[in-house]
């Protein structure tokens, strides 16, 4: 069972200890202290609006009623309701176990009305029990283990801040919104800022208030033809009829405004009503015929809409040939242009490119300005104040919270020999690659470039002399070019899969040898022709790829930055490692026993997409740990565990990997989660690590490596901000260190989890990742996996610097983007067309495989797991993903 923020009563490992490591410092945190707790008792209430299937407006609206309150007597004014289910009460309510009251809706509406309409509802209030929030006090002093009582007391106290907030300003969830700061994006809709607030019960025996700034998408307010028409992005009303008259595509996107709220002002009974799309006609309203009642006769006549709005109300409909809007309601149609969008309503989608952009723009703030909008939204909430909380007798500090961090010492990265300096300290997590060697360097002999663009955007001569600053670049970092000259093609088809075959042979006969790796150069970065080389390559013909944007090629001088970037990523396709962390700044070093790092992660479709979900894990293949191998299927939908099929076929995958690589058996696993909330962490146990377990026990019986579970999470709110006494801890943006590591005052009370920002934050405020451990067999000291931890962030294959989250995490989410977006899912795809791809070299199981084939067998269970087009199997040691 899980709190309303997450904790579960299910036992994890206790922390063992605090680290030692680094350097202290003094930090500020977005988090604020519960100075007085209240202890009095707290009555709750279960409550029953209606028949339950009312929307909560309508409940809130209901519950506020004057019939209602009235009956709370002297504790009116102190009752809190959650707006569905649950009311709460410091004092009393006046009658013994329930009270049934009656409300009418129309009780005070004296506007005529064609029909009557039943407004009546019910509302049942039952007492449920009693909140014990000193058994909230004693939990979060270590003196109380966690029980359904503490689960109680800590969504009261959840709700009760909750209260005054959710009555001034527009409320979703924990975040509270008001719309004055706000920024229009393109396609109707906006961003607005506003105030998160959360209670924690956190180490060092205190609750704590999480504040932050929150972010969330609108639709905009204003003329319903306005916002569709800027939706499907048409410049003119004209343009936007002539589209939907023509585009499927574009009458499918109206579905995306379906439940959306909106007035209209033409009818005078409706002018305070509300209605929500439902649907939209496929006809306009010139062509959309229903059947009217003739006046002062039982006879009726067909007519169409417009005709309807002509006679009936003297509006001559400007844009007919519109669709018009359904409402749930049988015949209830309403013209666009008549129909306005009421401001508030989410917008749920994922959003484009463009949009995306502007919300970067609007949301990244540098810490001094986020730390400001922080202490002002502390004002507008004003809990000294607010009269719950005072009812209540609950008081917060409004400080920001101080504690003592560390800033941990980055690992020395090794290069190969030859570098200017082949054994090094980065400073702030950065380091350039000029005059290094890459440590394990490959060699680049069949090779092939085919160009997706007019051969006047990337002429000839041009793409010869980024192909000659690549290869300068590669011998420059210790790579060897055994042909200097790839085979050079530009694409003359719109099939890519054509393109690419075509590609394939001709390098292979050029070079009379099955191709090593083929570039492709774009036009722009997008999702087509991209997806559609990536899935020919990596599941057709086995060859890895690397894609180009023109624009960094057709230049008669290729920027040696960008030729370094692209070295790094073609050798590590190639089998190449580009560095390592020293072998004493690891635990895993020389004589440690055989470790594999694997990373997990689910995916999921954007809301409203039938799209199932993607399971995705990584693991290990080398000793220092920077080479991964990596494998996908669909999971569901919507399903957060991974699937028992998919866990299973991957851990087997992964350690028969790791022991053809290293001719070692893993005598310790280390398993990396990432997408996961609190409440889920028992279902991590009771499946995830249930299967993990089987899976090792089906490679040989007596199989029993350690694991430790770690959850990884980047979606928290919490935030550091260095105090102006201790300069040391910013960098020069004003952001904490890399290596900045926080397990005290906002930390779980008694578990085993800090956070740690591990990178140098290039823009924004720098948000760090909270680590949870949740099983533990290995047993690492504090500082051991630390460390682990924040060294391994400097092990990024295609990077010069330290990333945020753990790498092993960072590649499962690569892969599973990879997978999304580019391998077919064979059972959903119709009329599958195959391309045959004639080899110039047999094709069969590459000699570095561990086993003959990529591929996840279908599932036992076909309605939850879909199979994915397998990887080829040649592909099966390479990083593919990156």
């Amino acid at each position: 069972m899980a709190t309303s923020f997450g904790h579960d009563v299910n036992v994890y490992p206790k922390r063992p200890g605090f680290g030692t490591k680094g350097k202290a410092i003094k930090l500020g945190l977005n988090s604020f202290g519960v100075s007085k707790f209240p202890t009095a008792k707290v009555h709750q209430y279960d409550v029953n609006v209606g028949n339950g299937t009312e929307k909560r407006a309508l409940i809130r609206k209901i519950w506020n009623r004057p019939e209602v309150q009235s009956k709370f007597g002297q504790a009116q004014g102190s009752v809190l309701f959650d707006g569905n289910k649950l009311a709460w009460s410091i004092v009393e309510l006046p009658f013994r176990d329930s009270i049934v009251i009656d409300v009418d809706l129309d009780s005070e509406d004296t506007r005529p009305r064609r029909t009557p309409r039943d407004n009546k509802f019910k509302v049942v209030i039952k007492k449920s029990s009693t909140v014990a929030l000193q058994t909230v006090d004693a939990f979060v002093k270590g003196q109380y283990r966690l029980d359904n009582d503490v689960i109680v007391g800590i969504t009261f106290l959840d709700h009760l801040m909750r209260e005054t907030p959710s009555n001034k300003f527009l409320s979703i969830k924990r975040s509270f919104f008001e719309g004055k700061d706000s920024r229009v994006l393109s396609g109707g809709v906006e961003a607005w800022k506003g105030i998160f607030q959360s209670v924690r019960a956190t180490q060092g025996g205190r609750l704590t208030l999480n504040v932050d700034v929150a972010t969330s998408v609108f639709w905009s307010a204003g003329s319903v033809l306005d916002i569709v028409a800027k939706h499907l992005r048409c410049d003119s009303i004209d343009a936007l009829v002539t589209k939907l008259e023509k585009s499927p595509t574009a009458t499918r996107e109206l579905r995306r405004f379906k439940k959306i709220g909106f007035t209209v002002g033409y009818r005078q009974l409706s002018k305070d009503k509300k209605f929500t799309i439902e649907a939209f006609t496929r006809d306009g309203a010139d062509k959309t015929m229903f059947e009217r009642r003739l006046k002062d006769s039982e006879r009726t006549e067909t007519v169409s809409v417009a005709k309807y709005f002509l006679e009936q109300y003297n509006i001559r409909l400007r844009y007919p040939r519109l669709p018009l809007i359904r409402t749930k309601k049988k015949n209830e149609m309403f013209p666009m242009e008549l129909a306005r969008v009421e401001p508030g309503q989410r917008y749920p989608f994922k959003l484009d490119e463009r949009q995306t952009a502007d919300m970067i723009k609007f949301t990244v703030t540098r810490p001094n300005e986020r730390r400001a909008h922080i202490m002002k939204n502390v004002a507008s909430l004003d809990w000294a104040n607010d009269p719950i909380l005072r009812r209540y007798g609950l008081t917060i500090d409004p400080n920001m919270i101080q504690t003592m961090a560390r800033v941990l010492p980055a690992p020395k990265v090794v290069y190969g020999q030859g570098s200017q300096k082949n054994n090094f300290q980065p400073i702030d997590g950065r380091w350039d690659l000029r005059g290094l060697k890459f440590v394990k360097p490959t060699v680049i002999k069949n090779w092939g470039i085919m160009v997706f663009a007019r051969q006047r955007e990337c002429d000839t001569a041009c793409l010869q002399q980024f192909v000659r600053q690549f290869c300068s670049t590669w011998v420059a970092h210790g790579g060897v070019v055994e042909n200097p000259k790839p085979h050079i093609m530009y694409a003359n088809t719109m099939q890519v899969d054509v393109n690419c075959n075509e590609l394939y042979r001709a390098t292979g006969n050029a070079f009379n040898s099955r191709p090593q790796i083929l570039f492709f150069i774009l036009q722009q970065k997008s999702a087509q022709p991209y997806n559609d080389i990536k899935s020919f390559c990596d599941t057709k013909i086995g060859i890895v790829s690397q894609c180009l944007q023109s624009r960094h090629t057709s230049f008669p001088q290729a920027k040696p930055q960008y030729c370094s970037n692209v070295a790094m990523k073609v050798n590590a396709k190639l089998g190449g490692s580009n560095h390592w962390i020293s072998p004493a700044d690891t635990p895993f070093g020389k004589g440690s026993k055989p470790t594999i790092l694997i990373g997990a992660d689910v995916s999921h479709a954007a809301p409203g997409s039938e799209k199932p979900s993607f399971a995705s894990m990584v693991g290990s293949m080398d000793l220092p740990g920077t080479r991964f191998s990596a494998i996908c299927n669909t999971n569901g939908q919507r399903v957060e565990t991974i699937h028992t099929a998919n866990m299973i076929k991957f851990i087997v995958r992964l350690l028969r990997s790791y022991r053809f690589h290293t001719n070692a058996i893993p005598e310790r696993i280390m398993y990396f989660r990432d997408g996961v909330s609190e409440g889920q962490y028992a279902q991590i146990i009771a499946e995830e690590l249930r299967d993990l377990k089987a899976a090792c026990k089906t490679l040989q019986d007596t199989y029993n490596p350690l694991v430790t579970v770690t959850i990884c999470s980047k979606r928290h709110h919490h935030r550091f901000f260095p105090t102006p006494q201790d300069r040391d801890a910013a960098d020069r943006n004003g952001n904490v260190k890399a290596g900045t590591l926080v397990e005290r005052d906002i930390t779980h009370p008694t578990e085993y989890d800090f956070y740690l920002n591990a990178h140098s934050a290039i823009q924004g405020t720098a948000r760090p990742v909270h680590y949870h451990v949740i099983h533990d067999e290995n047993k690492l000291s504090v500082d051991d996996f630390q460390r682990l931890v924040y060294n391994t962030s400097y092990t990024y294959i295609r990077a010069t610097c330290s990333v945020s989250i753990i790498p092993t995490v960072y590649y499962a989410h690569l892969a599973s983007n990879k997978a999304t977006g580019c391998y077919e899912i064979p059972e959903l795809t119709k009329d599958k067309t195959t391309s045959e791809a004639p080899s110039v070299a047999p094709q069969k199981p590459a000699q570095n495989s561990p086993e003959g084939s990529g591929s996840t067998s279908s599932s036992s269970d076909e309605n939850k797991v879909l199979d994915i087009v397998p990887l080829n199997p040649n592909l099966a040691a390479e990083m593919w993903f990156i």
